[in-house]
């Protein structure tokens, strides 16, 4: 189980909107704030994340909660999110190259590209339908596991907490 701590922002029946931090990696990076990542993460801030969770300990706002999601479960989203378009583009690209070949002679670039783009669509369209398919699935909805112990502070970045 991957798990994050958050505080209880509000409850609406079984479900409850949590506030969490995003973590930055960046204090145990050996770059240690001189990449892209950290230069992005001074400009824009770290910004609160309010997820809503399936509340089954019956948290109420202002606690301090430990919410989490099945590992495999993550894993199967992660690999949906980020194969599918891609191996969708990829596949268009092709099938567009080897239609220009034959077809159209010549013009096999702007017709690789097309079809790459329309098989990216698909592939997107394709994420769309699967993730709202899985909303309803307990399997791959966040969780609220227990009440933190950390009384509403969250360590981020190793000797910088912040308030949650």
């Amino acid at each position: 189980m991957i798990e994050e701590t958050g505080v209880v922002v509000a409850v609406h029946g079984d479900l409850a909107e949590i506030e969490s931090r995003r973590q930055s990696a960046c204090g145990s990076c050996a770059a240690n704030g001189g990449c892209g990542t950290s230069l992005l993460e001074r400009h824009f801030g770290r910004r609160p994340l309010v997820l809503t969770v399936y509340n089954q300990i019956g948290a109420s706002p202002g606690e301090s909660v430990v919410i989490g999601v099945p590992e495999q479960s993550l894993l199967m989203l992660s690999l949906a999110a980020y194969v599918v378009p891609l191996v969708t583009m990829i596949a268009g690209a092709i099938a567009g190259s080897l239609f220009a070949s034959i077809a159209a002679p010549g013009s096999d670039r702007e017709l690789s590209l097309a079809a790459g783009v329309i098989g990216l669509a698909v592939g997107l369209g394709w994420l769309g339908r699967f993730s709202r398919a899985r909303e309803s699935d307990a399997r791959y909805r966040p969780v609220v596991l227990r009440r933190s112990a950390s009384g509403g502070v969250d360590v981020g970045i190793p000797g910088q907490p912040t308030e949650t």
